[in-house]
């Protein structure tokens, strides 16, 4: 009995440290980024309008050109940040299968798009033929729209039955492939989503290896993405810090972030949001917060 105790015991500290693991990590702040000179930082200096046309060669058009968001997607929010707009249609009502097929051949050509929305299109189709169909059913009918619903689950229903029965291409891992090829939406998915990667805790356990890849790769990830000016990563970033879901929780980080996001764009965090940052931090912090955020807006947001 003890043993049988002591092995239940062991189990949950495993679980334990694997749950902290996955949901504790972080890249590590540059210590060196929080001691800049504060005579060069500007307080809260804005952005420049993104509209004129010397702005619209920024690294988001080159993105875009190298198949790596999609295209007319992005909307430029200064001389280099940028945000990716696409419409929740990703594809035409007919086959998923001959659909995703075509897909495949420019993926393989190097559309790291084309890859991102293979991975959409099965998505897609695991979500209406699962049990989570009935959890959406559920939601459709309370907001009024039922019949509506019913009539989009028919024809998902037909159009994805042939994909479903192609195992090989319904059971790969798109979406860690489409974000190895740079996909601007996939690796911010895979950056955010780690069950979508690393599957149930089971999984995790048995698989330490894996686990560490993904912490690996969801820190470049994240942080190339905040290089390049992109705000969804921006603000994943300043998430993660702030709550601590995906990594330890840091107050002077989060502050930094959202400063970064305020002089991007004042309608997206005001300065309410940054005293509510500034609760319970030191003076001292609070300087280092705004040295982190000048670095950062030099990484994110100034052409060079």
């Amino acid at each position: 009995m003890k043993k049988k105790l002591i092995g239940i015991g062991v189990a949950v500290v495993a679980t334990s440290i694997v749950i902290g693991v996955v949901w504790g990590y972080r890249p590590q702040t540059n210590d060196a980024q929080r001691t800049l000179d504060k005579n060069e930082v500007q307080e809260n200096a804005p952005v420049q309008n993104g509209n004129s046309a010397s702005l619209r060669e920024t690294t988001a058009h080159k993105l875009e050109a190298e198949k790596k968001i999609p295209p007319g997607s992005y909307k430029p929010l200064g001389p280099k940040a940028y945000e990716i707009i696409r419409g929740r249609e990703f594809r035409a009502p007919g086959d998923a299968l001959a659909h995703v097929k075509q897909l495949i051949r420019r993926s393989e050509a190097g559309d790291a798009t084309a890859t991102y929305e293979i991975y959409l299109t099965i998505e897609q189709c695991q979500a209406f033929t699962s049990d989570r169909a009935d959890e959406l059913a559920q939601s459709a009918t309370s907001l009024g729209s039922g019949g509506w619903f019913l009539e989009r689950s028919e024809r998902l229903l037909k159009e994805c039955e042939s994909l479903a029965l192609d195992q090989d291409i319904y059971h790969a891992d798109w979406l860690s492939k489409a974000a190895a090829m740079g996909s601007q939406e996939a690796m911010l998915a895979y950056a955010v989503s780690p069950q979508e990667v690393l599957g149930s805790l089971d999984e995790v356990i048995h698989d330490p290896e894996r686990l560490a890849q993904w912490k690996e790769n969801s820190s470049r990830y994240l942080n190339e993405m905040a290089n390049q000016g992109n705000i969804a990563a921006l603000g994943s970033l300043r998430r993660a810090y702030s709550y601590g879901r995906t990594r330890d929780r840091d107050p002077v980080a989060a502050l930094a972030y959202t400063r970064v996001l305020n002089r991007i764009n004042p309608q997206l965090y005001d300065n309410n949001d940054i005293v509510k940052a500034e609760n319970d931090l030191t003076s001292r912090q609070r300087s280092e917060a705004l040295a982190l955020s000048e670095e950062i807006f030099k990484n994110c947001c100034i052409s060079r």
